[in-house]
């Protein structure tokens, strides 16, 4: 296609020109009529009949199973409440639905609802579409005030809120209830606390923590938990001025701390020494078969975590205690729906939104049971894994911080893994190496 418009440029007779031009009405006419399972023929915008009744779109992120939620389920629900609403939505895998989103905002052509992942996360990131002007104001939605102030916050740009949470994921450390009773060990609660459990596990001939840091990323596992303590309480926002230039990386009792308490675990061999060489499930597996006393990792990964293994025990799981004992939970709102600004039917849009994340309709009964986020208020609520439980409790207290890298530009926390990596494996990478690449890849990423 290029080489064909290249050719057409260097035509000057008004007849090739005017064949550029039906080409492209042809190919674009192409587009608009598709239809099948091409991501590029779904749902230009809404549209409305004679007779009142108008169609919705959405655009998700997602693989469609059998009795999808968002695919089947929530279609008909909406269509028992809004007799005149058709919702017609599609789900494409993560990499199809990047690319499809780009396409049709870029071609005004765009869904009425789409997914939007919370703060700066990822390329549909809820900040990054407000502020090109793409997303709706649903600051007036009443569901916000049941999500609480952290699922607001995650979605909020310049004072107003453009997207909803769909639940939340946390990050923890699993541990063996058994080996714990058998060592006289409680839950700890001060950082103190969760050294002395370590020692002790230790000095009893067990492997305190296993982490599988082959696979690089579980790095992040720990390292945002003790962020969560001992960077954002002093200091809420941290992470927006790290755009603005107010606050840096390299700033002391900042992330040279983090990385300091972190790296202890390491040094003091409490987590395993062959961490590099270990992939992320061998290390699960590790714990699921009784090797390890403890693993961090996140609820996402609660089926394997809870997979039979060589000995039976029972699981826990807790917060990285912070080191004064103020503790907060690594806690981050999932990516969730938010309605196109070019809609034609806003206020419908909207009150799908409301309906659905009302804490009590069909819509979110349906929602809550589907499994795949965990719900933090209204029905289904009390049905959550009671393992998780101290946590959803600190969230609703708003004793909760968002994942670090849902505010960084993407790329900034694979500098951080590749040099943490370093450190730990011996190669004379210092935390000031650290802290000052981090901060060179920020700076890098935020000028392009």
């Amino acid at each position: 296609m290029r080489k064909q418009t290249a050719v057409f440029e260097k035509e000057e007779s008004k007849v090739k020109k005017f064949l550029a031009s039906l080409l492209v009405m042809v190919l674009s006419l192409a587009v608009l009529t598709g239809c099948g399972d091409d991501p590029d023929s779904f749902g230009h915008g809404s549209e409305e009949s004679e007779d009142g009744d108008i169609t919705i779109t959405m655009l998700f992120s997602g693989v469609a199973t059998e009795d999808d939620f968002q695919t089947m389920i929530l279609p008909k629900l909406i269509k028992e409440k809004f007799p005149n609403i058709t919702l017609e939505v599609t789900e494409l895998p993560d990499d199809q639905y990047y690319t499809a989103l780009k396409t049709k905002l870029a071609s005004g052509e765009c869904p009425d609802i789409i997914m939007v992942q919370p703060k700066y996360a990822g390329t549909n990131s809820v900040i990054s579409l407000a502020q090109a002007g793409y997303l709706l104001d649903l600051s007036d939605l009443a569901c916000l005030d049941l999500a609480g102030d952290a699922a607001k916050q995650s979605f909020t740009y310049d004072g107003k809120v453009y997207g909803i949470s769909q639940g939340a994921a946390m990050l923890g450390a699993f541990y063996n209830k058994d080996m714990f009773e058998a060592n006289s060990l409680e839950v700890p609660t001060t950082w103190d606390e969760f050294l002395n459990c370590c020692e002790t596990l230790q000095q009893a001939g067990i492997q305190p923590i296993v982490m599988g840091d082959k696979d690089a990323y579980v790095m992040q596992f720990g390292l945002y938990q003790i962020a969560a303590n001992e960077i954002y309480p002093n200091n809420p926002t941290y992470d927006d001025e790290l755009r603005t230039g107010e606050t840096h990386f390299t700033d002391e009792g900042t992330w040279d701390k983090v990385l300091e308490m972190y790296y202890e675990l390491y040094e003091k061999g409490y987590i395993n020494t062959s961490s590099l060489g270990l992939g992320a499930s061998q290390a699960m597996q590790m714990f699921v078969d009784s090797e390890a006393a403890m693993t961090f990792d996140g609820s996402f990964n609660l089926q394997g975590i809870n997979a039979a293994g060589a000995v039976d025990f029972e699981r826990g799981y807790f917060p990285i205690p912070a080191e004064n004992g103020d503790t907060y939970a690594a806690m981050a709102p999932g990516g969730g729906p938010a309605v196109y600004s070019g809609t034609k039917h806003p206020e419908e849009a909207k009150a799908i939104l409301d309906y659905w994340f009302d804490g009590e309709s069909p819509v979110y009964e349906a929602y809550s049971k589907d499994g795949n986020a965990i719900v933090t208020y209204g029905v289904g609520s009390d049905k959550n894994d009671p393992i998780f439980d101290t946590f959803l409790d600190m969230y609703r207290d708003g004793k909760a911080w968002y994942w670090c890298n849902q505010a960084w530009p993407a790329g900034t926390e694979t500098e951080m893994e590749a040099l943490f990596g370093s450190m730990i494996g011996g190669q004379g990478t210092t935390i000031d190496d650290i802290t000052s690449g981090m901060q060179r890849k920020l700076e890098e990423l935020l000028e392009q």
